[in-house]
């Protein structure tokens, strides 16, 4: 399959919830996500900034669309299965087409955090990169104080790397990273059953 061939149809199931592409329509909801959960998100993640509106998650979808067209990244909304609600988001970023390789974030409402949606969301998600788009290396790089983060990888099954000193910065301040990996043989199960 080529990388820039992938059906935006796509709905990948977890337990309680369905991973659906990023649209703009999910702009408001996302935004009240972000919103809720600013205190969680500021240290965490590197795209975080306070006040975050709507409009900004309307660009971001706008640009999903872009980057899951050419082949570069494909970012999903987190679905609740029940209401539809917003729980939070999930995708594969920079991916490279020669190496087969991606880098997985994720990251979830406060308001559905500790319900292990984090976790089902990103074993999915690696799951349907390596066996569905045949990548062979899905790389996890967490901030070292992002414990929760940190848990998630573990919990969904990624293998632990190592630490890249001062690999990140953002707000001034350079941060270590943790990096874990899914490899195809991970989801070896899935391929043949």
């Amino acid at each position: 399959m080529m990388l820039t061939d992938v059906s935006r149809d796509v709905r990948l199931q977890i337990d309680g919830g369905t991973l659906v592409p990023l649209v703009p329509g999910h702009a408001p909801a996302m935004a009240e996500a972000v919103a809720e959960s600013g205190l969680l998100l500021r240290e965490t993640v590197p795209w975080y900034r306070d006040g975050m509106t709507v409009d900004d998650f309307g660009r971001w979808a706008e640009a999903a669309k872009t980057l899951w067209a050419d082949g570069s990244g494909f970012v999903f909304s987190v679905l609740a299965d029940s209401t539809g609600g917003f729980l939070g988001g999930a995708s594969l970023e920079a991916v490279h087409a020669g190496r087969l390789s991606a880098n997985l974030s994720y990251w979830t409402r406060a308001a559905a955090s500790g319900r292990g949606v984090a976790t089902r969301s990103a074993r999915r998600l690696a799951s349907w990169g390596c066996v569905d788009l045949g990548l062979q290396r899905i790389e996890v790089s967490i901030v070292t104080t992002n414990a929760a983060s940190l848990a998630v990888a573990q919990n969904a099954g990624a293998v632990v790397e190592g630490t890249l000193r001062n690999a990140a910065r953002w707000d001034g301040v350079s941060r270590d990273m943790a990096v874990f990996s899914f490899i195809p043989a991970d989801f070896a199960h899935r391929q043949h059953g």
